[in-house]
């Protein structure tokens, strides 16, 4: 039987006190509704970390129409009523948390069509709450300098030690790689792809919107995440050159690149405090903490090779190298806009050229006429429509 446990298990909304119960023309079939359901609990891989982000996190849960939380199959007993679904855990992107798809795409209403048309079968979608004190995780675990404190939290394991292990005990899921997949938008598509490849074990597709995935894309200078770093000086007044203004690189209100740029540094390479080395080191100030990390360049604005080593390590190609075997048979979709403003287009290219051999589906979209831009966010709603297709053919659907 699934267990409820310590969940505090609250259903928010029927999908059918948001939407329209039918469409406009009478011809299209009537659209059932889904729930959203919310889970809360306390993360022990969040809870013990410096950086003081708080371990208590939501995990937003949308389960298909026809779903019955007491339709439970009976362990061992082949005989026994029940109704399984396969679960794609779909990952927000930086500066978001457990509602960003259902408050900016209306996944919900783009699953309830979908599934209503036949176009896919019923699954149940995850989005758990994986942000920061600085507005994001980066799916990451956070390192602990050896004193087994990770700085800004083991967010890696939250998702795949803690949210996965609830939500099949919770759910009724089919718990199995072959019909666990996550996908993710920016942030979320960065973390989807890494928690893949890392964990292989555990999820068996993966999907890529608009993300970072090559740090250091090969032979595309203007593309890597250095190339954002001009946006980040003038966000903070500072011009190559200038030690103290450098110093004062700070985190704050309005400047969205310097915040993601803090975001990165505390998820790969927040300072060492034993470390009397502080060429690199920023401080920064984040809901009432006071800390510092290390940004990868220096006061000329040139690249600093000893905290580059730590983003390159993170970086998604890097990653690929040493593991490109295990997507053999895992299903992968990388996607970017074609007038990305953060130029993740280019990183997605330069990564297709590395990694098409395990890429099964890609494309760098156009804009729509003169309507809606093909940039990181204004197509997105359209481009999960692709998404929920493709992992309902990899969990055997349509």
């Amino acid at each position: 039987m699934k267990k409820y446990g310590l969940m505090i298990l609250i259903a928010l909304l029927a999908a059918s006190s948001m939407q329209c119960s039918k469409r406009d023309n009478p011809l299209d079939p009537e659209v059932s509704h889904g729930l959203y359901w919310s889970l809360y609990f306390e993360s022990s891989a969040i809870g013990d970390n410096v950086m003081d982000n708080y371990p208590s996190r939501h995990i937003l849960v949308y389960t298909p129409p026809g779903y019955d939380p007491a339709d439970t199959l009976i362990p061992g007993d082949p005989n026994s009523p029940g109704t399984y679904y396969p679960v794609l855990y779909l990952l927000h992107g930086y500066g978001g948390d457990h509602t960003y798809f259902k408050g900016l795409f209306d996944v919900g209403s783009i699953m309830d069509e979908l599934i209503s048309t036949g176009e896919i079968e019923p699954m149940i979608i995850v989005t758990p709450n994986a942000t920061n004190n600085l507005g994001g995780s980066f799916y990451t675990n956070s390192p602990d300098f050896g004193t087994g404190q990770s700085y800004a939290g083991r967010m890696q394991d939250f998702i795949t030690e803690e949210v996965v292990a609830i939500i099949d005990s919770v759910y009724n899921t089919v718990a199995d790689r072959a019909h666990r997949g996550v996908a993710g938008h920016s942030m979320g598509g960065y973390g989807a792809i890494k928690l893949a490849m890392l964990r292989n074990d555990m999820f068996g597709s993966a999907s890529v919107m608009s993300a970072p995935l090559m740090f250091q894309p090969r032979g595309l200078t203007d593309t890597t995440l250095m190339a954002l770093m001009p946006g980040v000086w003038q966000e903070n007044g500072f011009a190559p050159g200038d030690t103290a203004a450098f110093y004062r690189i700070t985190p704050g209100t309005g400047k969205r690149l310097t915040n993601m740029m803090f975001a990165l540094a505390v998820s790969f390479s927040p300072h060492n405090p034993v470390d009397p080395d502080t060429s690199f080191a920023h401080r920064f100030a984040a809901l009432g903490f006071v800390g510092y990390a290390d940004l990868p360049f220096d006061v000329n604005g040139q690249v600093a090779p000893s905290v580059w080593a730590y983003w390159l390590a993170n970086d998604i190609a890097t990653i690929y190298d040493s593991m490109y075997t295990v997507f053999d048979n895992t299903p992968l979709y990388v996607d970017c806009g074609q007038v990305d403003q953060l130029l993740f287009q280019g990183q997605a290219s330069a990564f297709y050229r590395v990694a098409s051999a395990s890429i099964d589906e890609f494309e760098i979209y156009p804009s729509i006429d003169d309507l809606y831009a093909a940039d990181h966010t204004t197509l997105i709603a359209e481009r999960l429509r692709r998404v929920l297709s493709f992992h309902d053919n990899a969990f055997g659907g349509q």
